[in-house]
């Protein structure tokens, strides 16, 4: 029985993985069609390309990055607790620390430009 919950476990683990690269993946495409979409109208018009359109796309592309991020945590929290080594542990804790710290500035950042367009 323990076998079958640690081998449950470790898929889960796996799947979240893949789900959270599928986000980023997803938010990295949608920013970049957005780009792409932006600077075909700035070449077909031949005009000065205006930052303030592109930088409306860094919000939502920063959203997919801080859901693709809180994914990669929750799987790495199920592998340390399937191997709680020291090792694991402490690589939990500073992977952790660096994801939490991208994505307290990084939501601070969203808020920010939030503030700014009101």
């Amino acid at each position: 029985m323990e076998t079958y919950r640690l081998i449950f476990l470790q898929r889960l683990s796996n799947g979240i993985e893949m789900l959270s690269a599928v986000v980023l993946l997803v938010g990295f495409a949608k920013g970049m069609w957005g780009f792409l979409l932006h600077e075909s109208r700035e070449v077909r018009r031949k005009t000065e390309a205006k930052v303030e359109a592109v930088s409306n796309l860094r919000p939502m592309v920063g959203n997919y990055i801080l859901l693709g991020l809180d994914f990669y945590i929750v799987s790495d929290i199920l592998t340390t607790m399937l191997h709680p080594e020291i090792n694991e542990l402490i690589s939990l804790a500073v992977i952790g620390l660096l994801r939490t710290t991208i994505g307290y500035f990084l939501g601070k950042e969203i808020a920010e430009t939030k503030v700014d367009k009101s």
